[in-house]
């Protein structure tokens, strides 16, 4: 037999040395990275042969279902990016493979020719392909140095492996250590050229997707250079606890904090030159609008702030100074301080929410665009998905942002587009005054068709819009629209009672009597977050209180909380 063509190969830049090995009772040699000669190394301490036949002990059907399950979530959010994966892959003969956090795989994807081929070497479901069990390979390696990992050919410590090439990356878990590897394995003669940079970026969507999901977590904040990224894949996320402690954090956000510990350990002021109470302010603001985050290396990024919607755990802080004790108050008086609440919330909703509740369900059974005014955080978007919900179910509520509609260069044909895919959709466009004026008369006109609703929010007041000649009126007013002017949270005469009902939606299974002088002390706050604001400040409070807590007192208020944010 002729030997083997020598082979040179270099993974991510690194030497290569030649290492000889028997093949079928020939001499053959092949250039290893330093990482892939450490692993044949590696492969042999684990008692392995390089002509050793294919192991006979797979993983049992229960075993594997227990695997899965164990599983579930890196698989949901797994698969749909692996679809896309290998749509751009676009070779015939290749697979996509995920594995647990010890190499056992869970999924296989790709052309069935090919996935035949491979399950002659288990490269199957229910197969472990640690370096322990199958030597020097993409996901073993991966596996075991921590990193992208590429065994193409010769390279493989096993013999009967030889016809593949492989590329694999771990997937890091959002609290630490690696959830997972993924593979594209493909015919040895194949071209991966392009494969690290395709992994890299799936590898980045699943553990965006990981960190979002998470139960646990009291804050996230989302961080990048280019604020017009926030809200993508490539941002950095990274999710604190209730004492500012960092519990979980994507890759992006590892490189960009230098967090190169495994498990890191750190707190907000070790990330951010920032207080954590300072970072709790942006939260409880909960604005779309990215605020400047600043490093302790002097850099700023554009960042946005949020509560978590889950796993606030309440009750896994307790008050100092034995406060729950002083706020014990027995079943039947907190039972007699609900009714009461509810009696004195009953009938104070502001006269300007009444009013404007009346005009959607006016504007419900009319044709002709829906203004919406108010500051950030009045209800706007609430109002449009109360529209929704009660008189449009059948319909999907698109919301848009004419900021970036306007930004586009070619304006008119975006806002053409836009129409013509919207047919039976309620638009939600927000920053209605961004937009120049003859393309908001377009999207007015269009509203009195009937085909599609349009409801369009300003955060400026009307009159000042006009004034400005930022908002086309008599081209809202000719197509028969409505207007809505929601009112400031300062100036609403429903305060106590918003607040009394936001604190029974947070904790619905626990009573809690909002004392007298707690509400006067959160009357006093400028609130320019409103409703929002409001809502968010109030988690913030309950979730720093006890679970044997039952009144909001003044001194569960801290005065940090109420400061203003300043610019």
């Amino acid at each position: 037999m002729r030997p083997v063509a020598r082979m040179q190969v270099n993974v991510r830049g690194r030497h290569t040395s030649c290492i000889n090995f028997g093949m079928n009772k020939a001499s053959s040699s092949v250039a290893l990275t330093p990482d892939l000669r450490a692993s044949w190394q590696r492969s042999r301490a684990h008692g392995l042969q390089t002509g050793q036949a294919l192991p006979l002990n797979p993983i049992n059907r229960a075993d594997l279902s227990d695997r899965l399950a164990s599983n579930a979530r890196l698989l949901t959010f797994s698969q749909p990016v692996i679809d896309n994966l290998l749509r751009q892959i676009d070779n015939r003969d290749a697979t996509v493979l995920l594995t647990d956090s010890q190499g056992l795989i869970l999924s296989a994807s790709g052309d069935p020719h090919f996935l035949d081929r491979a399950a002659r070497v288990a490269l199957r479901p229910g197969a472990a392909w640690s370096e322990a069990d199958m030597g020097t390979n993409a996901i073993g390696t991966a596996l075991a140095i921590g990193d992208i990992a590429a065994v193409r050919g010769q390279e493989h410590f096993l013999e009967r492996n030889r016809f593949l090439s492989c590329v694999a990356i771990p997937i890091l878990a959002p609290t630490g250590g690696i959830a997972g590897i993924l593979d594209i394995s493909t015919d040895a003669s194949a071209n991966l050229q392009h494969a690290n940079a395709l992994l890299r970026t799936t590898a980045e969507i699943i553990e965006h997707r990981l960190v979002e999901s998470m139960d646990d977590g009291f804050v996230s904040v989302r961080f990048h250079q280019r604020h017009e990224l926030l809200g993508s894949p490539l941002e950095s996320i990274v999710v604190f606890d209730e004492g500012g402690r960092v519990i979980a954090c994507n890759r992006n956000a590892r490189t960009m904090l230098g967090l190169h510990d495994e498990y890191p350990d750190v707190s907000c002021e070790d990330c951010f030159a920032i207080t954590w109470r300072n970072l709790l302010d942006w939260a409880a603001l909960d604005q779309n609008t990215p605020f400047p985050l600043r490093t302790l290396q002097g850099q700023t990024w554009a960042a946005r702030a949020s509560l978590r919607q889950r796993g606030l755990g309440f009750g896994r802080r307790r008050n100092s100074e034995g406060r729950e004790a002083r706020r014990s108050v027995s079943p039947d008086t907190l039972q007699l301080t609900r009714a009461h609440d509810e009696r004195q919330d009953a009938p104070v909703e502001d006269r300007r929410i009444t009013l404007a509740k009346t005009l959607v369900r006016q504007w419900a059974a009319s044709a002709g665009p829906l203004l919406i005014a108010g500051e950030t955080g009045t209800g706007k978007h609430a109002l449009a998905s109360t529209y929704q919900r009660e008189f449009a179910a059948n319909q999907t509520l698109v919301q848009i942002d004419c900021r970036a509609l306007a930004a586009q260069p070619s304006i008119g044909t975006e806002v053409t587009q836009l129409l013509q895919r919207s047919a039976r959709e309620i638009l939600y466009l927000c920053d209605i005054d961004a937009l120049p004026l003859p393309h908001q008369a377009r999207l007015f006109d269009a509203a009195t068709a009937g085909t599609i609703r349009i409801i369009v929010a300003t955060r400026r007041s009307l009159d000042a819009l006009v004034e400005d000649n930022r908002l086309d009126r008599r081209a809202l007013l000719r197509s028969g629209g409505l207007e809505i002017q929601l009112p400031p949270l300062r100036e609403r005469t429903d305060f106590d009672a918003l607040v009394r009902d936001f604190v029974r939606q947070e904790i619905p299974d626990r009573p809690m009597y909002v004392c007298p002088d707690a509400l006067t002390l959160l009357r006093k706050h400028h609130w320019p977050g409103n409703l929002s604001e409001l809502h968010n400040r109030l988690r913030l409070i309950l979730a720093l209180m006890g679970d044997e807590a039952g009144q909001l007192c003044p001194d569960d208020i801290p005065e940090e909380l109420l400061e203003q944010v300043s610019d």
